[in-house]
């Protein structure tokens, strides 16, 4: 374990990837075989589904803590020392030995989408045995007590069986449980990682893309159905461009986009799923949660990294009447 940035009451508890990001500024083209291009200046920057979530809520003046594993080694220290700088709780960061930090490499070409180079690292050691271990430092002042599990499926050695057993003991303990995803090209056996874990999560926020991986489904109202069929209490849909579709037991809402000038969408997804959880948190309207969490995706996206550019709360609020909504009931 590593020292704690402040305290161990805490609002949200961010759990999942820790990665050491390098971003690419954006290119023209990807180089041929063989050419060699320039480039700006690259950005080093603390990243991973967990990281960019947490950062993001301490932005927005919450408590947050985070668990996760980063390697033994100077690029680990760094992360660590990059989220003390970001007013987040450490104490449930674990240092391993057995391999190095995670890190990732993000390629951005004009008009397109990211392409992600990713190194696993330590995040293939952290278990779900070692989640639950860093939840009992925790306390909860307001006794509203949210995980959010970010990043899942890109951590080899969580098993969906015991994920699912733990997020049920927390759903015991009054716990609110958000899921988040990231699936690589070649995984297999996804659609039944998510069926096991979704009866005991409350919200999923995968993006288009990724539930299409996982149903083989190409539109969002049936994407949203079929995780609705396998037990999940509510799901938010990222759809880029399209904006956000949203399904509930009560509810079905189509978001559409925030304009924004577009430079890198690294990060959009935690920042949306930070704005859901502040208003998860605070008992807000479902509607205005979707609007704040998807101007806060949006705002993310106008410079290179997963948060450079992030909405002030005042700022986002303050937007949040330019997205107009659909109701679909």
């Amino acid at each position: 374990m590593t020292t704690t940035a402040e305290n161990t009451n805490l609002e949200i508890i961010c759990a999942g990837i820790i990665v050491a990001d390098v971003f690419l500024p954006p290119i023209d083209k990807l180089p041929n075989e063989g050419e060699l291009i320039k480039i700006d200046e690259p950005a080093h920057q603390v990243g991973g589904c967990a990281s960019n979530t947490a950062i993001a809520l301490s932005k927005l003046g919450k408590k947050a803590g985070i668990i996760g594993m980063v390697g033994s080694d100077s690029i680990g220290e760094q992360l660590i020392e990059l989220l003390i700088n970001e007013k987040i709780d450490t104490n449930a960061v674990i240092k391993t030995k057995e391999t190095s930090t995670s890190q990732t490499i993000i390629v951005s070409v004009k008009n397109q989408d990211r392409r992600y180079i990713h190194y696993f690292g330590a995040n293939s050691k952290i278990s779900v045995s070692d989640i639950d271990n860093g939840l009992h430092g925790y306390s909860y002042p307001n006794q509203k007590k949210i995980l959010i599990f970010g990043g899942y499926l890109l951590m080899p050695n969580i098993d969906s069986k015991e994920l699912a057993a733990l997020f049920k003991k927390l759903k015991d303990q009054n716990y609110t449980v958000i899921l988040d995803i990231a699936v690589t090209n070649n995984q297999t056996e996804v659609s039944e990682k998510i069926k096991d874990v979704l009866p005991f999560v409350d919200y999923f926020f995968p993006n288009d893309d990724e539930s299409f991986q996982i149903t083989n489904l190409e539109k969002p109202q049936d994407q949203a159905k079929c995780f609705m069929d396998w037990g999940v209490k509510a799901t938010a849909i990222t759809c880029g461009t399209k904006g956000v579709f949203y399904k509930d037991l009560e509810s079905v809402y189509q978001l559409e986009p925030y304009k924004i000038n577009f430079v890198d969408g690294s990060g959009s997804g935690d920042a949306f799923t930070a704005g859901m959880a502040i208003g998860i948190s605070e008992s807000w309207p479902t509607l205005d949660s979707l609007k704040f969490g998807a101007v806060l995706g949006a705002s993310v996206c106008q410079g290179l990294g997963c948060n450079t550019t992030l909405f002030s709360r005042d700022e986002a609020l303050n937007e949040m009447s330019k997205i107009k909504v659909k109701s679909l009931v």
